[in-house]
C-alpha cells in the first residue's frame, strides 16, 4: 500500500481522481495514445522553488496513487470508446482512425478523456496527438537522457542522475550545448518549413512526463510526443535490448510510418548505438543517419567507434561538437545550407 493511500484511509481523506494524458501519434489508419487514472497530487511549482520544494514535488510524482478499473470515455474525431484502466491505472488507445484529415503541415488531433462515475463525468481533459504532415521530408527520433537534457546517466553511481531528477526544477535544467539549434534545423528540413515530426524517448518513468514536457517547451524544442517507460509492473527478465522499452518504441514508430525515412539521435552513455544499428538492419533503407553524441568517458567512446567500424554500410556519426552534426546534415541534404 502506498504511503499516501495509508494516510488517506487513516484520515478518511482522498485526493480527487484525474486522468493524466501522455499524448501520442497517428497515421492515416491508426491512432496511438496513452493516459493514466490516478489521484491528483496537486503539484504546483515555479522556477524559483527551493531544492526542498523540488524534492517534495518529485516525491509526489513518484508516489502516485493509480486507480484500477476506472471507466474512461475517450473521444477522438467523430469516434468514441469506453476504456477500463488496468492495475497500474493505464489506458491504451490503439484504435482505427476512421475520419479523414486533409492537412499539409503537422496536425494535432484533440483526444478527450472523460472519467466516468455511472453516467456522470467527474473529470475531463483534452490532449493532443501528433499526425505528421504528408509532405514531411523525414522524421526524427531522439533520446532525451544525455542527448537533449543533461541527466548524468553515465556518472559514477548515477549520482548526477539522482540529483538532477529530484532536486532541480525543469526550468533550471539546461539543454546540452547545440541541441536546440540542430533540432530546429532538422525540424525545418531542407525546405525551410517546420514539417518534420519529432519523437522523444527516455527510459525515465511516465511519472515525470509533465516535467520533461515543461523542459522541452521552456527551451523551444520542436513539439513532439514524449514516450517514456512503465514502472510498477513486473516484467519477465529480458534476454536482450531488443525486448526493452526504447527498442520497442522506436520499432513501433517506424512501423507506423513505413514510407517515412528517419534520423535517429542518441548518445554514447548507454546502448543507443546498439539499438539504432539493430533498427537500421531491421528497416533497411528507412534510416538516413544515426547521430551519437560523445560523452566524457573514453571507454564508452571507443565502444561506439568499434561499432561504427563494424557497420560501415550504415551512416553512423559520432558527434563531439554541434557544428559537426550541422555540417554533416548539410552535406547529406537534410537541412538548408544557410
Amino acid at each position: 500500500m502506498a504511503v499516501s493511500e495509508y494516510f488517506s484511509k487513516l484520515f478518511k481523506w482522498q485526493d480527487p481522481v484525474i486522468v493524466m494524458p501522455y499524448g501520442g501519434y497517428a497515421n492515416d489508419e491508426m491512432i496511438h495514445a496513452q493516459a493514466r487514472v490516478l489521484e491528483d497530487e496537486g503539484i504546483k511549482h515555479s522556477a524559483s522553488d527551493s531544492a526542498l520544494r523540488n524534492l517534495w514535488n518529485s516525491f509526489k510524482r513518484f508516489e502516485s496513487d493509480e486507480k484500477k478499473g476506472a471507466r474512461v470515455k475517450v473521444t477522438w474525431g467523430d469516434q468514441e470508446k469506453i476504456f477500463i484502466s488496468d492495475k497500474e491505472g493505464y489506458i491504451y488507445l490503439n484504435e482505427p482512425l476512421q475520419q479523414e484529415f486533409h492537412h499539409k503541415t503537422t496536425l494535432w488531433i484533440p483526444v478527450t478523456f472523460q472519467l466516468m462515475e455511472g453516467s456522470n463525468i467527474i473529470h475531463q481533459i483534452t490532449s493532443q496527438v501528433m499526425k505528421p504532415a504528408p509532405e514531411a521530408e523525414f522524421g526524427v527520433i531522439s533520446d532525451l537522457d544525455d542527448t537533449v537534457i543533461q541527466t548524468g546517466v553515465s556518472s559514477t553511481l548515477k549520482w548526477k542522475l539522482l540529483v538532477n531528477s529530484l532536486f532541480r526544477h525543469s526550468h533550471n535544467r539546461m539543454p546540452l550545448e547545440g541541441a536546440q539549434e540542430f533540432y530546429k534545423l532538422l525540424h525545418k528540413g531542407k525546405s525551410g518549413f517546420a514539417t518534420n515530426p519529432f519523437f522523444y524517448l527516455s527510459n525515465s518513468p511516465w511519472n515525470i512526463h509533465d516535467y520533461l514536457c515543461a523542459f522541452l517547451k521552456k527551451y523551444e524544442f520542436p513539439q513532439g510526443p514524449v514516450l517514456l517507460r512503465d514502472i510498477g509492473i513486473s516484467w519477465p527478465k529480458r534476454k536482450s535490448f531488443m525486448e526493452g522499452n526504447k527498442y520497442m518504441k522506436v520499432k513501433h514508430i517506424i512501423e507506423t510510418y513505413p514510407s517515412t525515412p528517419f534520423i535517429l539521435i542518441g548518445d554514447a552513455a548507454e546502448i543507443d548505438a546498439d539499438i539504432y544499428l539493430k533498427i537500421a538492419r531491421t528497416f533497411p533503407g528507412q534510416i538516413l543517419s544515426i547521430y551519437i553524441r560523445a560523452v566524457k568517458k573514453q571507454s564508452l567512446i571507443r565502444r561506439v567507434e568499434s561499432l561504427i567500424e563494424a557497420n560501415t554500410d550504415i551512416n553512423v556519426v559520432l558527434i563531439r561538437e554541434k557544428q559537426e552534426a550541422i555540417e554533416h546534415a548539410k552535406r547529406q541534404g537534410y537541412i538548408d545550407k544557410i
